[in-house]
C-alpha cells in the first residue's frame, strides 16, 4: 500500500485542485461563458517544471490562433454543420503532427467546440476563447512558478556516488596486490550506474525548475563521472585479467589509495596527475621483465597507469572548465591538489 502512496505527490494534488477552482473563478468573475473550461486548461497546463509549463503554454497560445483559422475556413465552407467541424478536426490535427504540437490538440479543440456550439465566431465569442485560454494558462504558470528545490537532494546523492567512488578505488588498490581475484567481482558498477542515472534525473529537474540561474553545473558533473566509471571499468577488467603481483604494483596501489583518499568534489587533480607522471617515469627505468608471465602483468600495470591517467585528466579538465562564478557558487570549499 505504502508503494501505492509513494507515488502521489501531495504539492501536485494541490495545485491540481486549488489551480482548477481558482481558474474557474476567475472565469466566472469575468463573465465568461464555458468558465470550467479555463479549469481544465489550468490542469492541462501543470507540468513537472517551470521550463516545461512555459514551453507548453507557448505552444498550445500558438496553436490556439491556428485553430482560429481554421475554425474559420472549416465553417465558412461548410457552415456550422458535422461536416464543417469534420474539416477543422482534419486540418487542426494534420497541422497538429507536422507542427509537433500534439499537446495542444485536445484543449484547443474543445475551444473550437464552442464556436460551434455557438454556432459563431463572431468577437464576442473570439474573446470569450482567448480569455479562457490566457485564464487557464495564466493560473498553471502562477501556480508552477512554485517548484520546491532539489538541490539538497543532489547534493545528498552526490555525496553518496563519491563514498562509492572511493569504495571502488580502495577495492582496486586491495585487489591489486592479491593473486587470488576468485572473490572480485563487478557487482559494485551496476549501483553505480543506477545512482548516476538518479542523479541525472535530478540534475536536469533542477535545471529546468531554474529560469534565470544557469546550473548546468549539475549536469556537466554527472557527464564527467559517468566518463569516469566507463574508465573505472577498464582499471577493473586489467586488474582481474592479472595473476600475480609484481613488485611495481605495490606503488600502484599505493597511489590508488592516494586517489581514493583524495577523491571529492574539489579536487581539481593536478597535483594527483604530477604524481603519477612520476610514478609512470619511475616505472619506464625498471628493469625489463624476464618471463612472459612477468612482461604480461606488467603490461596491465602499464594499461592500469594510462587509464588512471585518463581518470584523472577528466576531473581536472571539468575544474578546468569550470567558470570563477560556478567555483564560487559550487566549491566553497575551494580547489584541492
Amino acid at each position: 500500500m505504502s508503494r501505492y502512496l509513494s507515488r502521489i505527490s501531495p504539492l501536485r494534488l494541490a495545485k491540481t485542485a486549488f489551480g482548477g477552482l481558482l481558474a474557474c473563478a476567475i472565469a466566472v468573475a469575468l463573465g465568461l461563458s464555458y468558465s470550467t473550461s479555463a479549469g481544465v486548461i489550468t490542469i492541462l497546463s501543470l507540468q513537472n517544471t517551470r521550463r516545461e509549463t512555459l514551453a507548453l503554454v507557448a505552444r498550445r497560445i500558438g496553436a490556439f490562433f491556428l485553430a482560429v483559422l481554421f475554425a474559420f475556413v472549416s465553417f465558412s465552407l461548410l457552415g456550422y454543420q458535422l461536416a464543417g467541424m469534420g474539416l477543422f478536426l482534419l486540418l487542426f490535427a494534420a497541422a497538429c503532427q507536422l507542427l509537433g504540437l500534439g499537446e495542444a490538440l485536445v484543449m484547443n479543440t474543445v475551444l473550437v467546440f464552442h464556436f460551434y456550439a455557438e454556432q459563431s465566431m463572431s468577437l464576442f465569442w473570439l474573446r470569450n476563447e482567448i480569455l479562457l485560454l490566457l485564464v487557464g494558462a495564466g493560473v498553471g504558470i502562477l501556480l508552477n512558478l512554485y517548484m520546491p528545490g532539489n538541490a539538497g537532494a543532489i547534493r545528498q546523492n552526490q555525496a553518496r556516488l563519491e563514498d562509492a567512488f572511493r569504495t571502488i578505488l580502495q577495492r582496486m588498490a586491495d585487489q591489486l596486490l592479491t593473486r587470488d581475484k576468485t572473490d572480485y567481482r563487478d557487482g559494485c558498477f551496476a549501483p553505480l550506474s543506477a545512482l548516476l542515472d538518479q542523479m541525472a534525473s535530478q540534475a536536469y529537474e533542477n535545471r529546468n525548475n531554474t529560469l534565470l540561474t544557469d546550473t548546468r553545473y549539475f549536469i556537466r558533473y554527472v557527464e564527467m563521472r559517468r566518463r569516469q566509471q566507463k574508465v573505472l571499468r577498464r582499471l577493473y577488467d586489467n586488474i582481474h585479467r592479472m595473476d600475480q603481483v609484481p613488485e611495481q604494483a605495490c606503488a600502484i596501489a599505493a597511489f590508488l589509495e592516494q586517489i581514493s583518499r583524495s577523491f571529492h568534489e574539489h579536487n581539481n587533480a593536478e597535483g594527483l596527475l604530477r604524481e603519477l607522471h612520476r610514478l609512470m617515469e619511475q616505472m619506464r627505468q625498471q628493469p625489463l621483465p624476464q618471463t612472459r608471465a612477468e612482461f604480461e602483468n606488467r603490461a596491465f600495470l602499464y594499461r592500469t597507469l594510462y587509464d588512471l591517467e585518463d581518470f584523472l585528466q577528466l576531473k581536472a579538465d571539468f575544474a578546468a572548465a569550470l567558470t570563477p562564478e560556478e567555483k564560487a557558487r559550487f566549491w566553497q570549499d575551494g580547489e584541492t591538489r
